[in-house]
């Protein structure tokens, strides 16, 4: 039996493109299954549709790069019709069902904590989530896992695979530079990074993908809409009038581009002392209601301001894991969040 590493076997199937959409077979979900045999190895291939000469280009591609591996043997390649495949020519990411991004108009709202929490809350009901840091001049989401710094990552060929942490896929610019490096580039850079972190990345089966705009309406966020079909977009926002406006700015961006907005989240809403309970309203009071209202979308919830949340994020684990109002807070949201994504694809 030949001696052959699978792991070999798939890094060169990431080199088979398919014709029309430019992508890579893995990524594109086609390889089914690597098997080996006595006598070398067993690749089956999943097509939308019985194309043979689709079957046949891809065939001899595969054909072509498994040979170069040592031991390869007899290499035999089988074909299977799966209709249920979606094969859609597009901005689409490869595996992703949903990519929501998380904006709001201005910095200091908590916009990255309200991201981690909420991946956080909705793998642990159940769903495959990634999470992806585009705030390239400042980001912050690694630390909020409890990951710090410049680490190495795992590379094939031209894809990066993410950090997995608790169960979450994670990518993120601090992960490349080290953490008193300057990022000093122009929009057409970012841009470049934006789409990379985007279609470079094996992200692999995921239920949904957040990600994690920085503040205000700049060449990211509009990167990001002209590359891949966003499904839906969720603005932070504080009570302040001030985070109001600037968000009701980052929602008439989205409008602009043609993001369906599927709600407010109210960050920061009241201080609840640990001792005696008492709610108080440091920074005022209805300012996620009022946005919402104002720009036509609901609010999908308010999470309080509670010392154990800056605690969780010094520590690198989500405080929505952990029982309490904040869990409750983001058990809402994640339900309201459904009912709008499925309002939005009837």
């Amino acid at each position: 039996m030949p001696n052959l590493d699978l792991v070999l076997v798939r890094k060169q199937l990431m080199q088979v493109k398919h014709p029309e959409l430019k992508k890579d077979i893995v990524s594109l979900g086609m390889v089914a299954k690597v098997n080996p045999t006595e006598e070398g190895v067993e690749v089956l291939l999943k097509t939308p549709n019985n194309d043979r000469r689709l079957q046949i280009g891809l065939e001899a591609q595969a054909r072509q790069l498994l040979s170069k591996l040592e031991g390869a043997g007899k290499i035999k390649i089988k074909f299977e019709v799966d209709q249920s495949m979606k094969m859609e020519d597009g901005n689409k990411i490869p595996g992703v069902r949903k990519v929501l991004a998380i904006g709001s108009g201005k910095g200091g709202v908590g916009k990255s904590t309200v991201t981690a929490n909420l991946a956080a809350y909705l793998h642990k009901t159940g769903n495959r989530v990634g999470v992806m840091d585009a705030d390239i001049y400042g980001p912050s989401l690694g630390k909020l896992f409890g990951i710090q710094g410049r680490i190495p990552l795992k590379a094939e060929e031209d894809k990066i695979f993410p950090i997995e942490k608790d169960g979450l896929k994670i990518i993120s610019f601090s992960f490349l530079i080290n953490e008193e490096q300057p990022v000093v580039w122009r929009g057409p850079m970012l841009g470049k990074a934006v789409e990379q972190f985007l279609f470079d990345v094996v992200w692999g089966e995921l239920d949904y993908l957040l990600i994690d705009l920085p503040p205000g309406t700049g060449d990211v966020q509009l990167s990001l809409a002209q590359l891949v079909d966003l499904d839906g977009a969720i603005l932070v926002t504080t009570p302040q009038s001030v985070a109001v406006l600037d968000a009701g700015r980052a929602a008439a961006m989205f409008k602009q581009v043609k993001v369906p907005i599927l709600g407010i989240i109210e960050n920061m809403s009241g201080f609840a002392c640990p001792k005696c309970g008492h709610v108080t309203e440091i920074f005022s009071s209805g300012g996620g209601e009022t946005l919402a209202k104002q720009i036509g979308t609901p609010e999908l919830g308010k999470v309080p301001l509670i010392q154990e949340i800056m605690n969780s994020g010094e520590k690198g684990r989500p405080f929505s894991l952990e029982s309490g109002p904040v869990q409750d807070a983001y058990s809402k949201i994640t339900k309201n969040l459904m009912d709008q994504i499925a309002i939005w694809e009837d």
